[in-house]
């Protein structure tokens, strides 16, 4: 499922709908050009906080991928940590592979 979601990130990246880096990823999503915005699962927990704050502000969701900078920067063709989809097909098809993502993990820790 990630490897689905990172190559869609890919794909929305040479459409030019990707916003790399924090600063650029909050200011497209004050201007309101930002979908989604998207963490990597190794960055901080304060850089995350502060990413989830712009997003609700801004009314656009946020969501921490199961990937690291390397595995997104690999995707992206560039390495960033946090990034905003601009598109709406784009962030319309990152967020349902985001949520099928936690419910496939939902459902493997009430196996055990």
């Amino acid at each position: 499922m990630a490897d689905k979601l990172l190559s869609l990130l890919g794909l929305a990246r040479r459409a030019g709908k990707i916003e790399p880096g924090f600063d650029a990823a909050v200011s497209a999503a004050r201007s309101g050009k930002a979908c989604v915005l998207i963490a990597a699962v190794d960055i901080s927990e304060k850089t995350v906080k502060n990413l989830r704050y712009e997003g609700d502000r801004a009314g656009i969701p946020t969501l921490r991928v199961k990937a690291g900078m390397e595995e997104l920067g690999r995707a992206c063709g560039m390495r960033a940590g946090v990034l905003a989809v601009t598109d709406k097909g784009f962030s319309k098809a990152v967020r349902n592979l985001g949520e099928a993502m936690m419910d496939e993990k939902e459902e493997h820790a009430n196996d055990d």
